[in-house]
């Protein structure tokens, strides 16, 4: 193998590796090569750890599209913020949390360190980005000054934010209709660099084309870092250090120049909630069988609710919770589903089969007991025309 070919190679293990985004537990990727519907996609367990996993985008053009959404990753309620929650938008167990509880009260300072929320110079939660970090950190700058009353409506408004569907409408036909120019710069760069570029060093020789290669990627690499910085600052008007060090990188880096959408597009949706984004980008069958997930989750979350005893932390788990359930319910119901429909218990598997947990759906063969791997939820019995049938 020559260098040349070494370097070739290299270049594509470079873009293959931008191919790849990390996703944390709590998380959904949201991926599509052609066509306008989409794949909801949780972190892979083999290529990940307790904190997330990596999702990969399509690498051949027309390159495609990957979102993300997170759940709020604390529970609030008029007295207390908590960093915790019960249900996870990911199968398996849940994502790591701090399990931080704090009164409003104690509250001095809010701020952000890149993807970490500081309170009082203290770590209270990780975020999956720096712009989600600052969405959250803004949440509770809002709350804070709030009366204890008022703070009830607040959290009940900021959970229904997070379905609103009409909004991540807006937000995708917009971000569909600006970045047409930048994605077709994408993929013409990725037939540059893969496709002509390596013809023309067959033909032509690399010592004679090697100084209009490279003026010619230089155009592409610096049009798209261009491109990125006003579309970025369209969307993000925040991120000015993210907007900063990914322009440098894109200016740099051909193979992150190609993914230039992946970086615009996979924070657009992070501050809604998976099954929103859901109902916008996925087809029927996929929103169904998520919303069915999520309803267990919510209605028959794993066992401990909450890290601790405090009355406090109890409060925000339960009162979070419960908004979630209530407008995720609505959302179904919009949608032309019945949630108790989707909440409906399995068939039994044979005639040995007694009970079932209502969250994970393992079946029994006692009438009573609870189900470990879900840290002690109690089984819920057939009845006999379950069983019968």
């Amino acid at each position: 193998m020559t260098d040349l070919q070494l370097l070739f190679l290299v270049l594509v293990g470079l873009y293959f590796w931008e191919c790849a985004c990390w996703v944390r537990r709590g998380a959904v990727a949201f991926r599509t090569w052609v066509g306008k519907t989409y794949q909801p996609t949780h972190p892979a367990p083999l290529l990940g750890n307790q904190r997330g996993g990596f999702v990969f985008g399509h690498p051949l053009p027309p390159l495609g599209t990957l979102f993300t959404a997170n759940q709020l990753p604390m529970s609030i309620s008029a007295d207390a913020i908590l960093a915790f929650v019960s249900p996870s938008v990911n199968p398996g167990s849940r994502p790591l949390q701090t399990e931080k509880l704090l009164r409003f009260e104690e509250i001095r300072a809010i701020t952000v360190d890149t993807k970490k929320v500081m309170i009082n110079g203290e770590v209270f939660l990780r975020a999956a980005s720096a712009s989600f970090a600052l969405f959250i950190a803004d949440l509770l700058r809002q709350l804070k000054p709030l009366p204890a009353p008022n703070r009830g409506t607040a959290i009940q408004k900021i959970v229904r934010d997070t379905l609103d569907i009409k909004v991540i409408e807006q937000r995708l036909d917009k971000f569909r209709q600006q970045t047409h120019s930048l994605r077709l710069l994408a993929n013409v760069l990725f037939f540059y660099l893969f496709v002509i570029a390596p013809v023309v060093i067959y033909t032509v020789g690399l010592s004679r084309s090697w100084i209009f290669l490279l003026i010619g990627l230089l155009v592409f690499t610096s049009s798209i870092a261009f491109g990125f910085r006003t579309q970025h600052k369209q969307f993000y008007p925040q991120g000015e250090e993210e907007r900063f060090t990914h322009f440098l990188i894109v200016l740099l880096s051909p193979a992150t120049a190609i993914r230039t959408i992946d970086l615009l597009s996979r924070p657009l949706f992070e501050q809604f909630h998976p099954l929103a984004v859901a109902k916008v980008l996925c087809a029927e069958a996929q929103f169904r069988a998520l919303a069915r997930d999520l309803l267990r989750e919510l209605h028959y979350p794993a066992l401990p609710l909450c890290p601790s005893g405090d009355p406090a932390g109890i409060a925000a788990e339960m009162e979070t919770r419960s908004f979630l359930k209530a407008g995720v319910e609505s959302l179904v119901k919009k949608a032309g589903l019945d949630p108790g429909e989707l909440l409906h218990p399995p068939a039994p598997a044979d005639e040995t089969s007694r009970a079932y947990c209502p969250r994970c759906l393992a079946q029994f063969t006692t009438t009573s007991g609870t189900c470990a791997d879900c840290g002690g939820v109690p089984l819920v019995p057939f009845t006999k025309t379950q069983q019968k049938l």
